[in-house]
């Protein structure tokens, strides 16, 4: 550690109070508020939070800041005299992918940290940008309630007409199709590699419009599962929206089919059968369009699906068109993030469905304990469909 250039580590809040940076409001403050939530089979009562729902999101800022270096894949800031953190990470709960990958080592009690001296090798530079990059920008749930609502914010001030934006590289064509659905085409795009830095003469940053934790430390009791502006997503989706009207096709109820490489519903086909008796539809949003994606969750009736990235378009559906969640029974598990997204985007109710894992691991905090197989009954699903359509009367 004495090798490296070890800096102040502060929220952005806390280094506006120190440097005065020029800084205002985009969004105010705002209470996201919802029901107590269905959960089937009924969990026993220590096993998570059936309360209602209530929570509090800062006010979103866009600050001005001077001389900044900006990596890839981070979106931890590097001023002159600082390592600057947004104020929603709890580095003595949350382990940032920066310090998982070891990127980034913050000393004892997290007031400081450097970054590893080879962390980049591809140094830019631009006189003046705005920053877009994100450690899970690669993760369609967290682009969509992290990084591209807070790229809505900025284009929507108006005030930075022509300032490139920086975001990843390698992104997923449909997350860069997105961006040009909330920006307009003329927007120019800086992407930056996860081996690449670029310093910025003057740097425009949009504080978060929703975060969840990226891994948790061991240590970790009690964890947020998630905080979201309700403006700031409001707004990106009455963007994309607008840009991709809904198909007129009679609000149609559609199972979710995941392809995604770990976390499998084993008994997926089986629940797929049931649920077409009952008149769903099945589709695959990793074989569909940005834009189709968006036209049929926002023409649905109701959805169901196991819990993946996919469950984020939830954020295009209607107040009045409920998702069914199908959920790992595990304890450290972020359950309530999906019901927490959309009640700040103001689409319908989120009901759980739980089940067991089929080989859980015995250490709960290892990275693929909570990513593991796991099945559920087809009557529970059946028990919350119905409950779903309750809900809708």
């Amino acid at each position: 550690m004495a090798a490296y250039l070890s800096l102040p580590f502060m929220t952005e809040a806390a280094y506006a109070r120190r440097s005065r940076p020029l800084q205002r409001v985009l969004y105010e403050a705002q209470r996201v508020e919802a029901p107590p939530p269905l959960v089937f089979p009924e969990p026993e009562p220590d096993f998570c939070d059936l309360g209602a729902l209530q929570y509090d999101f800062p006010a979103v800022t866009l600050t001005t800041l001077r001389d900044v270096a900006v990596r890839g894949r981070s979106n931890i800031l590097t001023p002159p005299d600082a390592i600057v953190r947004h104020g929603l990470m709890d580095p003595r709960v949350d382990l940032p992918a920066e310090e998982f990958y070891s990127r980034l080592f913050p000393a004892e009690g997290y007031g400081s940290a450097a970054w590893q001296p080879a962390d980049p090798f591809e140094v830019g530079y631009l006189p003046e940008a705005a920053v877009f990059t994100d450690s899970t920008s690669f993760n369609y749930a967290h682009w969509l309630t992290e990084v591209l609502p807070r790229i809505s914010a900025f284009t929507a001030d108006g005030e930075h007409a022509g300032v490139p934006l920086i975001v990843d590289a390698d992104l997923h064509p449909n997350i860069v199709r997105s961006i040009g659905l909330v920006t307009g085409p003329d927007v120019t795009l800086h992407r930056l590699a996860p081996d690449e830095l670029v310093r910025v003469g003057v740097l425009r940053n949009v504080s978060p419009t929703g975060y969840a934790p990226f891994k948790l430390r061991a240590s970790a009791r009690t964890f947020s599962h998630g905080r979201f502006s309700p403006q700031a997503l409001r707004a990106m989706v009455a963007k994309l929206r607008a840009a991709v009207p809904a198909a007129e096709t009679g609000r149609p109820k559609l199972f979710i089919r995941r392809r995604g490489t770990v976390r499998h519903l084993v008994n997926e086909a089986e629940i797929e059968e049931v649920l077409a008796a009952k008149g769903f539809l099945t589709i695959e949003p990793e074989r569909l369009s940005l834009e189709e994606q968006i036209a049929a969750y926002s023409g649905a009736g109701m959805v169901v699906g196991a819990t993946g990235a996919a469950v984020a378009n939830l954020v295009y559906c209607q107040a009045d068109c409920p998702t069914v969640v199908i959920m790992p029974k595990f304890r450290e598990l972020a359950y309530w993030y999906w019901r927490r997204i959309a009640a700040a985007a103001g689409a319908g109710p989120v009901i759980y469905v739980n089940g067991e894992q089929v080989a859980p691991l015995d250490n709960p905090y290892h990275p693929l304990a909570a990513h593991q197989d796991f099945r559920v009954e087809a009557k529970d699903v059946l028990e919350a469909v119905d409950a779903a359509d309750a809900l809708r009367r």
